[in-house]
């Protein structure tokens, strides 16, 4: 096992994990910078970090093609991780783990976790590095068993090896796991969604190519089922190398770019060569497309990068929308299977409220973890709590079990655990504040004089409010929602989903609060608010939710608050 700093190849730039002489390093492109101008832009990203200033750390990291042995990465992958998560992994549990899930044995024959594909890339790791990988990933399936799937972790965490020890590796990987950016799918459903997202992104910036494409087959949904291999598993890897370095920056978004960017160059090189012939698929040209992709880096990346108007907000809502699609399908098995499905078998798995969700189990090599580790339970599920243990002087369990219906996938797999109520903590909007800001998404419930039982899904972090100082500023995103549990179980959603393009400014008021007032939508009325002193509120039709009066009256009295966040 790797510890403390990375040894080095021979190469002195990868590390000991990487098979350096099946690695062909290009020469410098003649627009890079002479190695003096390298040196000046890293002190440049150092003082834009300083200065936490985003935007030039963007473009510095965009436009400077650092060749994939630069040293750089040894550090900046390192440092991107740490600013995304302060949570990192701890290195000492790392080894703990890893003497309790292997033992004494160095070369232990390792199962891969039920979580990832039965086909994997390695890239240019040795055995030793591969080695590394596994440990790595099975250590993540012990401490992170609600995930369900997520093919591409397995990908990142073996690009990782090449410039960082096994430690700093599963740090970085356990910190994107953990950052709210959503650096990788975690269950079946959202990677489904994932492609759904690229399939409308393609219609609405890259009309042309997703016309010619839609003649060569009539299932449009397949040819985008297995798109992030197209980036992990088909391009060269110097392309692959600076997609990552900008992915660690910038989140997700740069993945849905590059797939975009391939589309876009398959169309035009495609049409160049007189369109598909009929012996071949399209999602299999796009494949060998990619292996045999006709263009530098520099240029790739400027295709990827001059998509005008592809916003963060953008992808989240089409994310919500396409995962609400989903979730509505009576048949979650529309898309023809991916990669891996060929090899899938359900087995129940207990989570929110014991409640079965589907978990895919690889066979042919990948095995879950019970297969893994015969007889022994996992020591370390970090987060999960015991349903018992969860007190609330306002829910039963039939009001969770509702409640879980209507949470987004990734949350309904997550354990409750309360995090503030009225009986126990006071009534105070700051004490509220003071236990729930840097918790994420939670559960607001209240129970009024009336006993009407009622709250709000808030899917952003309460933290959040203080990022415009002391002005009064919306935030959050269309996950949020409102809900009656009591007399009758009705959730409102956000009005976005609805898929209307027209929607006004008003419909995008989701979470709000200062020292005075919390309030859960807005426009034309407050659909969810409550005072400083959290003994008066008011629920009101508004234009974000399109509800009525959550109240039989609008101004209500609370008899109890409470609020619970997930593990």
């Amino acid at each position: 096992m790797a510890k403390g700093m990375p040894s080095q190849s021979d190469s002195g730039t990868f590390t000991a994990s990487v098979k350096v002489s099946d690695i062909n390093i290009p020469a410098p492109p003649i627009s890079a910078s002479p190695r003096k101008q390298i040196l000046a832009t890293r002190r440049e990203l150092q003082n834009a970090y300083q200065g936490r200033d985003p935007k030039k750390i963007k473009t510095l990291i965009r436009n400077h093609h650092w060749p994939i042995n630069d040293a750089i990465r040894q550090t900046l992958w390192l440092d991107m991780c740490k600013r995304k998560q302060r949570n990192l992994g701890d290195s000492a549990i790392y080894d703990e783990m890893i003497q309790e899930l292997f033992g004494e044995d160095s070369h232990p024959d390792i199962k891969l976790p039920a979580f990832l594909d039965s086909t994997y890339c390695q890239y240019f790791l040795n055995d030793s590095g591969l080695l590394c990988a596994k440990r790595i990933v099975c250590v993540l399936a012990d401490t992170n068993p609600d995930i369900t799937y997520s093919p591409t972790i397995f990908a990142v965490t073996c690009l990782f090896l090449h410039y960082m020890s096994e430690e700093d590796c599963f740090n970085c990987i356990y910190a994107m796991v953990h950052s709210s950016e959503r650096f990788f799918t975690q269950t079946k459903m959202a990677y489904e969604t994932s492609a759904l997202v690229l399939m409308d992104l393609t219609k609405r910036f890259a009309k042309a190519s997703y016309g010619y494409l839609s003649r060569y087959t009539r299932q449009m949904e397949t040819v985008f089922e297995n798109w992030v291999w197209w980036i992990f598993k088909g391009l060269p890897f110097p392309h692959l190398i600076r997609i990552m370095d900008c992915y660690l920056n910038e989140g997700p978004k740069v993945l849905y770019r590059a797939a975009l960017a391939v589309i876009m160059l398959f169309h035009k090189s495609s049409v160049k060569e007189g369109g598909l012939g009929s012996t071949i698929s399209v999602q299999a040209a796009i494949a060998q497309f990619c292996e045999n992709i006709p263009v530098t880096v520099e240029k790739f990346l400027k295709t990827a990068f001059g998509i005008r108007g592809l916003k963060r907000t953008d992808v989240e809502k089409l994310r919500i929308k396409n995962e609400m699609y989903l979730k509505s399908r009576k048949h979650t098995n529309g898309m023809s299977k991916s990669i891996s499905s060929n090899s899938l078998t359900l087995r129940k798995n207990e989570s929110f409220l014991n409640m079965v969700h589907p978990v895919q189990s690889v066979q042919s090599g990948i095995l879950n973890y019970e297969q893994s580790f015969p007889g022994r339970a996992r020591s370390r599920s970090l987060g999960m709590v015991s349903l018992t243990t969860l007190q609330s002087s306002i829910l039963t369990m039939q009001d969770l079990q509702t409640l879980c219906m209507w949470l987004p996938v990734r949350m309904s797999v997550q354990q409750p655990v309360l995090l503030y109520t009225t009986e126990e903590h006071g009534t105070s909007l700051q004490t509220l504040y003071s236990r729930i800001e840097g918790r994420g998404p939670t559960l607001l419930v209240i129970k009024n004089d009336q006993d009407e039982i009622f709250g709000a899904y808030c899917s952003c972090d309460w933290i959040e409010r203080n990022q415009h100082g002391k002005a009064l500023t919306y935030f959050g995103t269309g996950e949020t929602f409102l809900f009656t549990l009591a007399p009758n179980a009705v959730a409102y959603k956000w009005v976005g989903l609805e898929g209307g393009s027209d929607l006004p400014s008003t419909a995008n008021m989701f979470q709000s609060g200062d020292k005075t007032k919390l309030t859960i939508g807005g426009g034309n009325g407050e659909g969810l608010q409550v005072d400083a002193s959290l003994y008066q509120g008011r629920s009101e039709r508004c234009d974000t939710f399109n509800n009525p009066s959550l109240t039989e009256k609008e101004d209500f009295y609370c008899k109890a608050i409470e609020i619970l966040g997930f593990h």
